[in-house]
């Protein structure tokens, strides 16, 4: 079963999304890795293509304060070539985690030059509570 996660919008994360995403990359601005993101059965899948890298040595994996961030580098060959349409260098992509994320049981795993990383989620959300607020007035 397939839920959708929602998250808050931040408009400096949006506008640091578009510059890591298709469009800008497109436009000549930086290396990119494409991703796709979902719930599913209680874990949450994120998925990045990243053809062409040796995992076990271009690419870094971190999570931090709830972020995930994926590093790498694909490394240019020497050629003479006719067609250059390949995206080469670094790159850097990051992401919220849901707020119930599991990061201390994560794994990563690629095949056939897609990235996946499956973050198990907790079975209920946090409950929000109520603090109470103490009156040092008197």
């Amino acid at each position: 079963m397939t839920t959708l996660t929602h998250r808050r919008t931040n408009p400096i994360a949006d506008m640091l999304g578009w510059l890591e995403s298709e469009s800008a990359a497109g436009a000549g601005l930086m290396p990119y890795v494409r991703l796709e993101d979902f719930v599913e059965d209680d874990t949450y899948v994120v998925r990045a293509e990243m053809p062409g890298i040796d995992p076990a040595t271009d690419v870094d994996i971190a999570i931090d304060n709830g972020v995930l961030t994926i590093k790498g580098e694909r490394r240019e060959e020497l050629h003479d070539r006719q067609r250059h349409e390949l995206h080469y260098g670094a790159f850097s992509r990051s992401i919220n985690l849901p707020a119930h994320a599991d990061v201390e049981t994560c794994a990563a795993t690629y095949k056939a030059g897609v990235l996946e990383l499956r973050v198990p989620l907790a079975t209920t959300a946090p409950e929000p509570r109520k603090i109470t607020i103490q009156n040092s007035d008197g």
